[in-house]
């Protein structure tokens, strides 16, 4: 069962949409290895949405996304009420029931997407939360016209690759964006961003987790847990990380000798350092500057 109700005519104060037909996604998506990961199969905008109500009992055969920028909504799945507000964000992974209305008294105004391919099932999947806060952002919501107007302008391939791979660009910015940057809302500071703020402020020094955990005010065992959970790596692997990418810009844009660049990023002994270098960026600092480019 699938329903799209608008009670009255012409309740929206501005609607657009482009459904991308099913020839094309078979032709230009779906065997493009550019782009077949995740693409776009259905964008829309629809402004003030009174009595804009959908009911799929079966779900969508897509994943949905839809970020609300004023006014508005719910949304229900998998047992669950989702109140949509103003910045926020949801996804309702594909083949899922779901029933999502604007609020009657103060309609939502949202930009939306249907997606597809492996990689966004693998995106959708990795969520530990499917709605969150993305405040707001003059800059995306330019994107999003940017990739509206180009599937208007048709359906070449090269509108649907240079649509396609600024979805990659909107999707990050919505689910990725720094929640300690967002305006107009405050939220709670993030710990792991906090020890990663520390870091990038102290990558002069050699720091342990424990120092790092201090920092942060947490202990060492529940820092390495979140962090790794968040980043995918250890706190003291994704420090040395940063120092390395230091060390690149040293190299690129200085003419220190290396043993001083190693002094700047806290380590002392040039056999650790040119090692380090080497485990992360598969080559030795002095290679390295050699090769560079531009």
């Amino acid at each position: 069962m699938e329903k799209h109700l608008a009670r009255q005519k012409n309740s929206f104060d501005f609607q657009k949409a482009i459904i991308i037909p099913k020839n094309v996604l078979a032709k230009q998506c779906n065997e493009n290895k550019i782009i077949n990961n995740l693409f776009i199969t259905d964008i829309g905008y629809y402004r003030k949405a009174l009595n804009h109500y959908a009911q799929r009992d079966n779900g969508a055969d897509q994943h949905i996304l839809i970020y609300c920028i004023e006014g508005k909504g719910n949304v229900t799945f998998k047992n669950t009420d989702y109140h949509i507000e103003a910045g926020n964000f949801i996804i309702i992974p594909k083949k899922t029931a779901h029933i999502y209305q604007a609020d009657p008294s103060l309609p939502w105004t949202i930009y939306w997407f249907h997606f597809l391919g492996t990689g966004a099932d693998q995106l959708v999947a990795s969520l530990q939360h499917y709605k969150a806060y993305a405040g707001f952002n003059e800059e995306r919501n330019l994107l999003f016209d940017a990739i509206y107007n180009r599937l208007e302008r048709g359906f070449s391939r090269e509108n649907i690759v240079s649509a396609n791979l600024s979805l990659h660009h909107y999707i990050a910015e919505i689910i990725y964006t720094d929640k300690n940057l967002a305006n107009d809302k405050i939220i709670a500071p993030d710990k792991v961003e906090e020890v990663i703020d520390f870091m990038r402020n102290n990558i002069e020094k050699m720091l342990s987790l424990k120092e790092l955990a201090l920092a942060v005010y947490l202990s060492p065992s529940y820092l390495s847990a979140i962090f790794k959970k968040k980043t995918g790596t250890s706190p003291i692997d994704y420090f040395n990380q940063l120092k390395i990418q230091k060390t690149t810009q040293y190299l690129l844009f200085t003419n220190l000798r290396i043993n001083e660049i190693a002094q700047k990023i806290g380590i002392k002994d040039p056999y650790y350092f040119s090692r380090l270098f080497s485990s992360i960026m598969g080559t030795s600092p002095k290679q390295y500057r050699d090769n560079r480019f531009g």
